[in-house]
């Protein structure tokens, strides 16, 4: 999935800041040795270590990371989302090899960890030409420049159609960083390898808390691609496998309580900053009424969902916030499980069976949705076909598509859908701008279900730009207060992964970001194996 291939890259390219997991501030130095804050807070310089090189032996120097953030901004890049968070960039230079700064219009909150936080790609593998060193920041984002400028675009295409993207094969081009681990082999539908970076710059160090020893002990970490779960436990009993991520909760609660299996693993659970939810494409003529997606909400037993196919590991959420983090709204209570109010709700909508046929309708139009899964979801199906039977009750016809995963991302993306479940992975901080704001609906902008709300809008406007940190919770509360009566989603739960790992590794360590887990810390003797599993 796209969520393990961002994790593969985590280990081989790196950040300028990163997050401080003691302080759940994003403002922990990694390829900056320091950086400094204007006194309006719109100017950021960062200044590089001057040791860093990149895995082929050459320096990382300010000129990669000005291409990395003119790659980002690049309008034809297939990057959007991504994109959202640097239109208030105004401009960016680097004064000298060591020395990067960037000018922002504004002072937005999570400025340190944007400007700070993207990964920084050499200039020399991306962009040989170098084609992108004739424009500047503000070329970038003036239409009438890069609309008439037929180098930006090109070298856009040239980038999104890169093999580097994708580098799968037998003698595939190779990926360079400047992280603890290099590229090693990616086998479609088998595994992804990393081998470890024997000259990583940072070897002495490491820039997560409380990991003090040595960035990357172990000689390759290997993917592995097994999509069914069945065979994922299979693999790590055999010792194919020495880490299960996330299993299925009757895995870790009923079938992995064995003296022998618990005296060689060891089960652990873990939350991060992501939530599941149904999406109700909100211009569809079923859900374009608040009435009829608090309806929806109120005629599915979540609780139930969670017992039945979660073993409660869920933890129920109201908004798309972190439930620890004070941007989280407290005070709001769910929309119970409630069919018989659900039902009055539809028909104050106008939803009622006119024709007799069993199906209610409104100005003629029968409701009947689609509900698109993917196909390698099967909480998504389970949830479908609980929800198929309990709406066939009260004359809603659920119809259940599954699609390939990227044949759901794209349709997603195109916004071609009636109803999705599916997971937002945020952080401890979250700004709701890029999901949220009307901004974002179309041009494959990450507002699928496009939620349209003028108060909330200004809301998520106001506290990008407020510094101070009570005021702006107290927007998002409101603004949490409007998507709790408008129901564009109905909100699931955050996760609580439950895994396994081979109790042979030892400072296993778990971070309160995605995917819960840095590897770079972890360690077994060589010369310890078991029988039945691997050395």
């Amino acid at each position: 999935t796209s969520a393990a291939a961002t994790r593969f890259l985590d280990y081989i390219y790196e950040p300028l800041v990163t997050y401080d997991f003691e302080t759940w501030n994003y403002d922990r130095p990694v390829l900056a040795e320091r950086y400094e804050i204007s006194d309006d807070l719109k100017t950021y310089t960062f200044h590089l270590h001057k040791n860093i090189t990149w895995q082929d032996g050459k320096p990382l120097t300010s000129r990669d990371v000005l291409f990395s953030l003119k790659a980002i901004m690049n309008p034809y890049v297939d990057d959007a989302p991504q994109r959202t968070y640097y239109k208030n960039v105004e401009d960016a230079w680097a004064s000298d090899a060591y020395t990067f700064a960037i000018r922002t219009s504004d002072t937005y909150f999570l400025n340190l960890q944007f400007m700070g936080g993207f990964a920084v790609m050499p200039r020399h593998q991306w962009d040989p030409k170098g084609m992108m060193d004739r424009f500047s920041i503000s070329d970038l984002q003036n239409p009438q420049i890069f609309a008439n400028d037929s180098d930006i675009k090109e070298w856009a295409d040239s980038f999104n159609t890169n093999p580097l993207n994708r580098p799968v094969g037998d003698n595939p081009p190779k990926l360079i960083g400047s992280g603890p681990y290099e590229f090693g082999r990616w086998v479609t539908g088998e595994y992804m390898m990393l081998l470890r970076n024997k000259n990583y710059w940072n070897a002495d160090n490491t820039y997560i808390p409380g990991f003090t020893e040595k960035a990357g002990y172990l000689d390759t970490i290997i993917v592995k691609s097994i999509t069914d779960p069945t065979a994922m436990l299979t693999a790590l009993k055999a010792g194919e496998v020495d880490f299960l991520p996330r299993m299925r909760a009757i895995q870790y609660f009923e079938q992995t309580n064995t003296p022998d299996f618990l005296e060689r693993f060891q089960k652990v659970t873990f939350v991060v900053p992501a939530y599941s939810y149904l999406g109700w494409n909100n211009d569809r003529p079923y859900f374009n009424d608040k009435r009829v997606r608090r309806a929806m909400t109120m005629l599915i037993d979540r609780d139930g969902y969670n017992q039945y196919i979660g073993y409660d590991l869920g933890i129920p959420t109201i908004g798309p916030f972190y439930p620890y983090s004070p941007q989280y709204n407290q005070n709001i209570e769910r929309w119970p499980y409630d069919p018989d109010e659900a039902v009055r709700l539809l028909e104050e909508a106008g939803w009622i069976d006119h024709d007799g046929d069993g199906i209610r309708d409104k100005d003629g139009v029968p409701f009947k949705f689609i509900f698109s899964v993917s196909s390698g979801s099967r909480n998504s199906k389970l949830l479908a076909l609980m929800m198929k039977e309990d709406l066939k009750k009260i004359g809603i016809v659920v119809n259940i598509r599954q699609l390939e995963w990227s044949v759901y991302v794209e349709n997603l993306r195109d916004r071609q859908f009636d109803c999705v479940m599916l997971l937002w992975i945020g952080g401890l901080q979250s700004d709701p701008y890029q999901i949220w704001h009307s901004d974002n609906i179309g041009n494959r902008g990450s507002n699928y279900i496009g939620f349209r709300n003028a108060e909330a809008d200004s809301l998520i406007i106001a506290a990008r730009f407020e510094m101070d940190a009570e005021k702006r919770d107290a927007m998002y509360w409101r603004f949490q207060e409007i998507l709790h009566d408008e129901q564009p989603y109905t909100f699931m739960y955050y996760q609580r992964d439950p895994g396994a790992f081979d109790r042979q590794f030892k400072d296993v360590k778990w971070i309160p970001i995605r995917p819960g887990y840095h590897n770079t810390s972890w360690w077994r003797s060589p010369n310890v194996s078991r029988p039945g599993m691997a050395p």
